[in-house]
């Protein structure tokens, strides 16, 4: 039925390995989202301003 070794070595080493790559998932997703709301924040400066607001 599944495709998981029998064995609890195997098994807690398969858990660690896939533990990783789930943290180091969820690090890039947070860098990302970071790096997003920094954009975002960006081009909210950078807006240029209407002309009938600038006289």
């Amino acid at each position: 039925m599944y495709d998981l070794p029998p064995d609890l070595p195997r098994l807690r080493t398969l858990r660690t390995w896939y533990g990783m790559w789930v943290d180091r998932s969820d690090e890039a997703i947070a860098a990302a989202e970071q790096r997003e709301k920094e954009r975002q924040q960006g081009e909210e400066r950078r807006r240029p301003v209407p002309d009938w607001m600038s006289s």
